[in-house]
C-alpha cells in the first residue's frame, strides 16, 4: 500500500508539479532576444508578465472566457439534469446501461473529427442549411459558424456527458423510501423534488459543474475551430503565445493565472460540498435524536 501511495505521489510530481514549476519559473522571466540562446531570459526575474497578462487584451479575453465557460456550464446543467433524472429514476437497469452507453458514445470518436463535423453541419451552406430548406423554411444563409454561438454549441456538445454521468450516479443512489415517505405525507411532486431530490443531488451537480467548467475554461480547440477570431478564449491565447508569438514568458504567466483561477474554483466547490455534507449530517443527527427521545 505504501509503495502504491509513493508511486502515486511520484507520478503526480512528474506529470503535474514539475511542468507547473517550469511554467512558474518561466512566468517570471523575459522573452529572449533573437541573438540570445533560448526562448526565455531568466537572468532578470520580475512580475511584468503577470501585469501584462491582466491588461487588455488578455484581461478582456480572460473575462470573456469565464463568461463563456459559466454560460456553457449552466446550459449543460439545464440539459443534463432532466436527462440524468430520466436515466436514474425512470429507466430499468438494462435500459439505463444502454442509454448511458449512448451518452458516452461520442467520446469514442476523435475530438477533432467531431468539431470538424459540427463545422460542416453549421457552415453557411451546410447540412443545417439543407435541412431547414427541405422543411420549407427557405433559409438563404446560415451565419452561426465563427461566432460566439457556435462556440457555445461546441462547448455544450463536448462536455455535456461529463455533467450527465456523475449526476445520474448521485440521483440513482437516492433512497426511494425517502421519496415515498414524502409522498405519503401529502407532498406534491414539485415539493418532493424541491425539498428532497434536488438537495440530495447537489453533490452530483457540484461534481458535474467542476468536471465541465475546469476543462472548458482552458479549452482552445473548440473556440479555434468553431469561433475563429470571434471565439477567442484564454486557452487559445495561451497557445498562440507559445506557438505563433514565441513569447513563452507571457504565455506561462497566462497559464499560471489560469491555474490559480481553477484551483480557487475547485477549492470553493470543495468547501461548498463539505458544507452540504455537514448540514446533512446535522439534520440526520437531529432526526435521530428526536427519534430516540420518542
Amino acid at each position: 500500500m505504501r509503495g502504491f501511495v509513493g508511486l502515486t505521489y511520484t507520478w503526480f510530481a512528474l506529470w503535474f508539479m514539475a511542468p507547473a514549476a517550469i511554467m512558474l519559473v518561466y512566468s517570471f522571466g523575459r522573452t529572449a532576444g533573437l541573438t540570445q540562446r533560448g526562448l526565455v531570459n531568466l537572468h532578470h526575474l520580475g512580475l511584468g508578465n503577470f501585469l501584462q497578462a491582466l491588461r487588455y487584451p488578455t484581461g478582456t479575453v480572460l473575462v470573456i472566457s469565464i463568461e463563456n465557460a459559466v454560460l456553457a456550464t449552466a446550459l449543460c446543467g439545464l440539459i443534463a439534469y432532466p436527462v440524468a433524472y430520466f436515466i436514474a429514476r425512470k429507466l430499468g437497469p438494462r435500459s439505463r446501461v444502454i442509454v448511458l452507453l449512448l451518452v458516452v458514445l461520442p467520446f469514442w470518436t476523435d475530438y477533432l473529427l467531431r468539431m470538424l463535423g459540427w463545422r460542416i453541419f453549421l457552415s453557411p451552406l451546410g447540412l443545417l442549411y439543407g435541412a431547414l430548406n427541405a422543411l420549407g423554411w427557405h433559409v438563404t444563409y446560415i451565419s452561426i459558424l465563427d461566432t460566439r454561438s457556435a462556440v457555445m454549441v461546441g462547448l455544450v456538445y463536448n462536455y455535456l456527458p461529463l455533467f450527465i454521468l456523475p449526476l445520474a450516479v448521485v440521483l440513482e443512489r437516492i433512497d426511494s423510501q425517502l421519496l415515498q415517505a414524502a409522498d405519503d405525507l401529502g407532498a406534491t411532486r414539485w415539493t418532493v423534488f424541491r425539498t428532497v431530490t434536488f438537495p440530495m443531488s447537489m453533490s452530483g451537480v457540484v461534481a458535474g459543474t467542476v468536471l465541465v467548467f475546469v476543462p472548458m475554461l482552458g479549452d482552445y480547440v473548440t473556440p479555434t475551430l468553431m469561433g475563429g477570431a470571434r471565439g477567442l478564449m484564454i486557452g487559445s491565447l495561451v497557445a498562440s503565445e507559445f506557438t505563433e508569438g514565441q513569447n513563452w514568458s507571457l504565455g506561462a504567466a497566462m497559464a499560471i493565472l489560469l491555474i490559480l483561477l481553477l484551483v480557487a474554483i475547485v477549492a470553493m466547490a470543495w468547501l461548498f460540498v463539505t458544507g452540504i455534507r455537514l448540514v446533512a449530517f446535522r439534520l440526520r443527527s437531529r432526526a435521530l435524536a428526536r427519534e430516540w427521545a420518542t
